[in-house]
């Protein structure tokens, strides 16, 4: 396919998922937030209308006094840090841990018994999400993990259409234009 063709699948493809996601009756508003600056990267999370904590900070407080859990956590803590330094390099995840062909992956990527998901923009951006613990082989056996990568998947081509009709820029590591989504 052509570039010209594609741009105008993507276009067509942007406009029918709006047009379906405008009839679900129980839709979430939730919006894009920075969470973190560092020299090499933005750490954004996600806040649901409404809500007080991002879902990574949901996902924090769910383990951080569980010591059944507290290994685990400390170690995607670490992961964060590690890319605070040096960035969403691809290495650093889980990758294809969507069904789409999008930039959602996990950390950590070593063992363990949590899952946290996040959406990899660039090496520069990354989004936190949420997570859970990871007792089945597929994150699509647990309602939980799902969910949390069902936001993150819808998010990913939200993003995607935005930048399509020029409502979101993404430049260095900054998003800035409509950061307020429904799902």
């Amino acid at each position: 396919m052509l570039k010209k063709e594609q741009n105008i699948a993507s276009h067509k493809s942007c406009i029918i998922f709006a047009k379906l996601n405008s009839k679900v009756k129980s839709r979430r508003e939730f919006k894009i937030k920075l969470f973190q600056e560092h020299e090499t990267i933005n750490l954004y999370s996600i806040l649901f209308q409404g809500e007080e904590d991002t879902e990574f900070e949901k996902f924090f407080y769910k383990f951080k006094s569980d010591p059944k859990y507290l290994k685990d956590l400390q170690r995607i803590i670490y992961w964060i840090e590690k890319i605070s330094e040096r960035g969403a390099l691809e290495r650093n995840f889980r990758t294809s841990e969507s069904k789409m062909k999008d930039g959602v992956c996990a950390i950590p990527i070593e063992v363990s018994k949590l899952r946290l998901y996040c959406l990899r923009i660039s090496d520069k951006i990354l989004i936190l999400g949420n997570g859970d613990v990871k007792n089945q082989k597929a994150y699509n056996d647990n309602t939980s993990l799902n969910d949390c990568v069902t936001v993150l998947a819808s998010l990913d081509f939200f993003i995607k259409c935005r930048q399509e009709q020029h409502k979101i820029e993404i430049n260095d590591k900054t998003i800035t234009g409509n950061l307020s989504f429904y799902i």
